[in-house]
């Protein structure tokens, strides 16, 4: 009878084979852990993440802002001439300042409403209560900025409440509108544009505005969606419910509720999304659809009676 022992010339391959082995085990535990993430199963799935795998959501807080401020659309922007257009439902103050420094401008907006109107580099100029106005700046000659990166903003402008109206403010309630605009010239080719705008609260809060990227898809034709007010946007995932959820770091608006937890990706540029926030009441739109259905449902049956 042939012998079955193993001897110390078969002890290599057999530790080969288990090295084998075990490194086959790892991966495949491996791949089954990261499934969700390499896309095997898939973005679309219907199963919605687990608890623990859903980003975070921020808390947001409504701000009214009574100030806009915008550049004018096709006008041409230089030291010449910058044609704006401003609105304000208080009374306020407005200024501007050509060629400010970077520290001196923060150093200013960290003060109180009443240390900010004093500061002499602004030069306010009193106004009442408007609708969208013309306003047009200019300095007397070009600045002389260098090249960048530079230590001060081609213009600052200013638009400030009025003291007087500040008395029943709460504590964040806008007092001040700063927006930064850059004027291109022939050593800085940015385009020119706003590329700042920063929010002065009754508190003494400091917040730099950051724009929203919202979904062009509009629901003009899904039934139960029509407003009075023209068509909402809708999410671009299902179609069929109003967007309500903002993405970060992103800032795509683009999902609504539903959809959200099915995704790890945005949608529109593929970032991972690292949280969110609610940018409209969740029961806002479903509130309206079901109104709208029923004044649907009761005109049919009108229509049938007929």
């Amino acid at each position: 009878m042939g012998s079955t022992a193993i001897t110390l010339a078969d002890l290599p391959n057999i530790f080969i084979m288990i090295g084998a082995l075990v490194a086959l085990f790892v991966m495949l535990v491996i791949l089954l852990r990261n499934m969700e993430v390499i896309g095997i199963m898939g973005e679309g799935r219907e199963d919605a993440w687990g608890q623990t795998m859903q980003p975070p959501r921020l808390l947001m807080q409504r701000v009214h802002i009574p100030f806009t401020f915008k550049l004018e659309e096709n006008a041409p922007i230089g030291y010449n001439g910058v044609n704006c257009v401003v609105s304000s439902t208080v009374r306020y103050w407005h200024a501007s300042w050509w060629g400010a420094p970077v520290r001196e401008l923060h150093r200013t907006l960290w003060g109180s409403l009443a240390e900010i109107l004093a500061s002499n580099n602004f030069h306010f100029t009193k106004s009442s209560p408007h609708d969208e106005q013309p306003l047009n700046l200019a300095t007397e000659e070009p600045l002389q900025l260098g090249p960048p990166p530079r230590s001060c903003y081609p213009l600052v402008v200013i638009l400030a409440r009025d003291v007087r109206d500040t008395g029943e403010l709460r504590p964040d309630d806008t007092v001040a509108l700063v927006s930064v605009v850059h004027i291109r010239d022939d050593q800085c080719s940015l385009p020119s544009g706003i590329i700042a705008q920063y929010l002065k609260q009754a508190n003494g809060h400091l917040s730099c505005l950051k724009q929203l990227y919202v979904s062009s898809e509009l629901g003009a034709g899904a039934e139960g969606y029509e407003t009075g007010e023209g068509a909402e946007a809708l999410c671009c995932v299902c179609a069929s419910q109003p967007l309500s959820r903002a993405l970060l770091p992103c800032r795509h608006a683009c999902l609504c509720a539903s959809c959200l937890p099915k995704l790890d990706k945005c949608p529109i540029c593929r970032s991972v999304i690292t949280s969110y926030f609610c940018i409209r009441n969740d029961d806002e739109p479903l509130q309206r659809m079901r109104t709208v259905q029923e004044k649907n449902s009761q005109h049919k049956r009108h229509n049938l009676q007929l």
